[in-house]
């Protein structure tokens, strides 16, 4: 299915065997070893969220964090969304030009469990042309690029901007590559890739306020998202976050506690589980392991490579 088969955030140029190997740790992440499976409803982007679909099987994360920051009291999932849109509705700054681009910076995190020493910590550039239809990143000093970057977001700012036309719009982009692959979904888009989805767009696509404000208000009515508190996020600083549950994992939205923006991502999982990949090899993650991300740069520049 290639809406899944190109789940692949914050990667450089991979090699088919590479890719492959991806998808296949991608799509069981998503359903389990036992079914093998990054224009309207067909421009939903090649790249959903590596860093936060596969942060289900990554290595174990161990964070010296920070003090708990004060946190707003948030009473549960719906007031998290308001708050978060009425941030997003409030940053009106100039609207780039279509032929722009948004640099993001972000930092990665994985490690292995009870070794803080043995963290790695990696830093990952992106720029996103802001029209959606590009994105670029460095690799060996060389810029390189893939196209359909993520979601047009002319498609989703086209009025009327409600949660629940954005989220439909999503759910047809994402079932409309399913008919075309060997129609996994049986049309109904579990909350796991919705969740997927909406991340990616908040993380690494510009998108107009109100869309951004509709994205958030839309979290809410995903069936078992649920608010938490104190969460990390890559470099130690901790928020609140959107969070969804399924019986491999608790995935994280993360945002600052006091302003309500982006913070990152993180993924946690919940039982022990070995996986065998296509190469034949095996692999156990533990019960406790984490994969995180956290934002540290997101601004307009005019050409790609560029930095602010």
């Amino acid at each position: 299915m290639k809406v899944l088969k190109e789940f692949r955030r914050n990667t450089p140029a991979m090699t088919d065997e590479t890719a492959e190997s991806v998808r296949a740790r991608l799509i069981t992440a998503i359903h389990g070893p036992e079914t093998v499976p990054k224009r309207a409803a067909r421009r939903l982007g090649r790249r959903v969220v590596l860093a936060a679909a596969l942060a289900l099987v990554v290595g174990g994360t161990v964070v010296t964090l920070n003090g708990p920051q004060e946190m707003a009291p948030v009473s549960g999932v719906a007031e998290l969304g308001e708050r978060a849109a009425r941030a997003a509705e409030k940053d009106r700054a100039l609207t780039p030009d279509p032929t722009q681009w948004l640099y993001t910076k972000e930092l990665q995190l994985s490690g292995v469990v009870g070794d803080v020493d043995r963290d790695q910590r990696n830093t990952w550039e992106r720029w996103t042309s802001v029209d959606g239809k590009q994105s670029a990143w460095y690799q060996d000093g060389k810029l390189m690029f893939q196209g359909s970057a993520s979601f047009d977001p002319a498609v989703l700012a086209e009025p009327p901007v409600t949660p629940a036309r954005v989220i439909a719009k999503i759910e047809a982009a994402i079932l409309d590559e399913d008919r075309r692959g060997p129609q996994e979904l049986n049309g109904r888009v579990p909350p796991k890739i919705l969740l997927t989805v909406i991340t990616q767009l908040i993380t690494e696509q510009w998108l107009a306020p109100e869309v951004r404000a509709a994205l958030y208000r839309a979290l809410p009515t995903i069936k078992g998202m649920k608010v938490a508190q104190d969460v990390p996020v890559a470099d130690g600083r901790r928020g609140v976050a959107f969070s969804l549950t399924d019986a491999e994992a608790r995935s994280y939205l993360v945002l600052d506690p006091q302003t309500f923006r982006f913070l990152g991502t993180n993924s946690t999982r919940l039982k022990d589980r070995t996986f065998k990949w296509a190469d034949g090899s095996k692999e156990t993650f533990k019960e406790g392991t984490a994969g995180m991300t956290a934002r540290l740069v997101a601004e307009i520049v005019d050409l790609p490579g560029q930095r602010p």
